[in-house]
């Protein structure tokens, strides 16, 4: 059932932001992680359709990290993250010597850059520090953070930095918690008010307040051995609470193998089953459950056709694996 609320069995299908809107945003720290999300769960798409899609924004979302957000949905997760995620970097602010005189000043010079086209980080460091702003260090990603959570820029795949015009102002927080219940459990149900304060890094208690069980689940065919190759950091690793319901016990740090990464997984039947890379032209498994041979055989030439290349799968592990 999680599988096919997560646009994974059946895929989904549409284009990139049908993807994003029903996952309710894609974790994209890791560009190449968040094109294969997309993938995983889509067809016919390639990785450029991703970087090239005008109704996905990748800004800073939920626990505060980079996302794939639905264009009409920045404004309302904005809303829901923006204020808490401030308020974690204080300390670290005053560290860096920044406050909210420097970000006045900062924050105008960066509109004003970015009125006049995309720039990267040298070209905003330039720019800050033409107008006496020291963008040095870790100023310039601070400074960059917050002028994203007003909802003045946004940071593409390509790495540059990109003004991000008004998209309207958000509703009230009552109503963004409530929409973003109503949203998880469309994209990720079976799930807990737990689930869902883990994934958007909102407090439980609002969750629970606004949290409503209609019952309402995805049908099950009951079909076996459905492999999908999920990349780093994929959203139905982390769309709730643990891990427990992904990975056995032995296997946890083979997935979460500790520094905050997330590996990529194979995953047979809504199980990680493998994990896997890619080493040149070779799509390495290494397995610790058995994983059908042709569903993997399958998922590693879509990932081929994805990518534009091609690629040998390669299965280390236990017998009947591969």
């Amino acid at each position: 059932m999680r599988m096919a609320a997560n646009g994974l069995e059946p895929r989904l299908g549409g284009g990139v932001a049908a993807v994003v809107r029903r996952l309710c945003g894609v974790q994209a720290q890791d560009a190449a992680a968040a094109r294969l999300a997309i993938r995983a769960r889509s067809e016919g798409l390639v990785a450029g359709d991703v970087d090239a899609e005008p109704d996905v924004v990748r800004t800073w979302g939920w626990r505060g990290t980079l996302h794939l957000l639905a264009r009409e949905d920045v404004p309302w997760v904005l809303s829901l993250v923006a204020e808490r995620e401030n308020r974690a970097v204080a300390s670290r602010w005053r560290a860096l010597e920044l406050d909210d005189g420097v970000y006045a000043r900062a924050r105008a010079t960066i509109t004003e850059r970015l009125a006049a086209g995309p720039a990267t980080r040298a070209e905003l460091r330039e720019a800050l520090a033409a107008a006496g702003v020291d963008a040095s260090g870790q100023r310039l990603p601070h400074l960059v953070r917050r002028a994203a959570f007003e909802g003045l820029l946004h940071h593409p795949l390509d790495g540059t930095f990109a003004a991000l015009e008004p998209l309207g102002d958000p509703p009230p927080r009552e109503e963004a918690v409530a929409r973003l219940v109503r949203r998880h459990a469309e994209g990720y149900g079976p799930a807990t008010p737990d689930d869902v304060a883990a994934f958007a890094g909102v407090p439980k208690a609002d969750v629970r307040v606004a949290w409503v069980d209609d019952g309402a689940r995805a049908a099950d065919d009951g079909a076996s051995g459905r492999v999908r190759l999920l990349g780093a950091f994929d959203p139905f690793l982390l769309g709730y609470r643990g891990y427990g319901h992904v990975v056995a016990e032995e296997h946890v740090r083979k997935v979460w193998p500790g520094g905050g990464w997330i590996r990529p997984v194979v995953l047979v039947d809504g199980v990680a089953a493998g994990t896997w890379r890619l080493d040149g032209a070779r799509l390495v498994v290494d397995a610790f459950g058995a994983i059908p041979g042709e569903g993997l055989e399958a998922e590693a030439q879509d990932v081929a056709r994805f990518l534009g290349r091609e690629l040998a799968v390669s299965v280390a592990g236990p017998a009947g694996a591969g």
